[in-house]
């Protein structure tokens, strides 16, 4: 089994919004992964991309470039922060990508291996 990816709403516009695609950084960081995102993250790119700015743009482009990848989308609706935790406990030896300060710690404390995207694309 690949491992799995899970990659947050928050990374995701982040990454955008600093001229970084969270999905391409995941793939190329982390070798034969499996990018997992619920239709949680896509209904809350949805209501940021309404918003106008930096991250309404940031949600926007990664709306269109979703629809490029390669990535498995779970059509569980649960509350997103909660489908995460789900989801890493079902993938063993999973992978969380989040820049949600308060997700972070959740997941620490649950022993689920996260990181963080950096401004210059990189994952720590």
């Amino acid at each position: 089994m690949a491992k799995a990816v899970i990659i947050d709403t928050s990374s995701i516009v982040f990454g955008f919004e600093n001229g970084k695609d969270a999905f391409g950084v995941a793939k190329q960081g982390i070798a034969g992964a499996m990018i997992l995102i619920s239709q949680g993250v896509l209904r809350e790119l949805a209501r940021i991309a309404q918003n106008k700015g930096k991250k309404g743009i940031a949600a926007k482009t990664a709306l269109a470039a979703i629809k490029h990848k390669n990535l498995k989308v779970d059509n569980d609706n649960t509350y997103v922060d909660s489908w995460i935790l789900l989801k890493a406990g079902e993938y063993p030896h999973s992978v969380v990508i989040t820049n949600d300060t308060a997700l972070y710690k959740k997941l620490e404390s649950a022993n689920i291996t996260c990181l963080k995207l950096t401004k210059e694309g990189l994952l720590k």
